[in-house]
């Protein structure tokens, strides 16, 4: 009885994780990524603060469609995490710049496709 208790436990546990897990956002443009509506979903971009540059997002995204909930940074080998939710069905592109003062060293877009499953 103790080890279905145990393994009924851990199978929750990780069911609960896994129901909170965020997509992941991966595909650069032209390429497409599907997100869940009203589900969360993360860019990682790669940024060591050693080097000065800082990725930063421009708001030039239909934040009707996609609400950015906040940037985290995780250290220089985990980066920085962007974290969004998908709030209506649609399509948009989510621009990201490393900057280091006035001086741009990268650039990179994402299309984001929200949809309903």
């Amino acid at each position: 009885m103790k080890i279905l208790k145990s393994l009924f436990f851990y199978i929750s546990l990780a069911t609960f994780f896994a129901s909170c897990e965020q997509a992941l956002v991966l595909k650069e443009a032209p390429y497409e990524n599907e997100v869940e509506l009203n589900k969360p979903f993360v860019v990682i971009l790669p940024e060591n603060h050693e080097t000065g540059y800082t990725w930063f997002l421009k708001n030039d995204f239909d934040n009707n469609l996609n609400e950015h909930v906040s940037t985290v940074w995780h250290g220089n080998e985990k980066g920085v995490y962007f974290n969004f939710k998908a709030l209506k069905l649609g399509e948009t592109k989510l621009n990201f710049i490393s900057r280091k003062y006035r001086d741009t060293s990268d650039f990179k877009q994402f299309t984001i496709k929200s949809i309903s499953k």
